[in-house]
């Protein structure tokens, strides 16, 4: 069985913190031959939903706080590929909504890889910009209001 936990950057220790960063690296630089600069000075403010099979990290993503525009942001959502189709990012992304949810916040934003719009669409996150390159990949931006959430899980 899966199991996942929530860390600011703080409470991950110098073992936890290599882990999460290398199964990034391995997924969106390696994997995706793409080299791009996965430290962005972002993380430090982050909430960090990492997913473990026993000790061994398998999935993660990252909520950022609050932007100027009012939303938080989803991000880095990456799950090793042999995990991958077991609902290891499903979890740790209704994790997430129901956390920022339940902390009063309004709406929550995303860019998402292209090929990913359907799978976030079945969470209520709407495209909200055309198809663009970011680091050499098509991503899109999408956007979720809370308040039909809220709507969902009083029904």
């Amino acid at each position: 069985m899966y199991q996942t936990k929530w860390y600011s950057f703080h409470q991950l220790d110098g073992t936890s913190l290599y882990e999460l960063l290398k199964l990034r690296t391995d997924i969106f630089v390696v994997e995706q031959n793409c080299p791009y600069p996965e430290l962005d000075n972002r993380d430090q403010d982050a909430w960090h939903g990492l997913a473990y099979d026993g000790n061994q990290l398998i999935g993660c993503l990252r909520v950022l706080p609050r932007k100027p525009s009012g939303a938080v942001a989803i991000g880095r959502v990456a799950v090793r590929a042999d995990y991958r189709s077991k609902g290891i990012a499903r979890r740790l992304l209704n994790e997430a909504i129901a956390d920022v949810h339940k902390q009063g916040e309004l709406q929550i934003d995303l860019q998402a890889q292209a090929h990913l719009e359907g799978f976030y669409a079945t969470f209520g996150f709407e495209k909200k910009s055309d198809v663009y390159l970011e680091d050499g990949i098509p991503h899109i931006d999408m956007q979720m209001q809370l308040k039909e959430v809220s709507k969902r899980l009083q029904e």
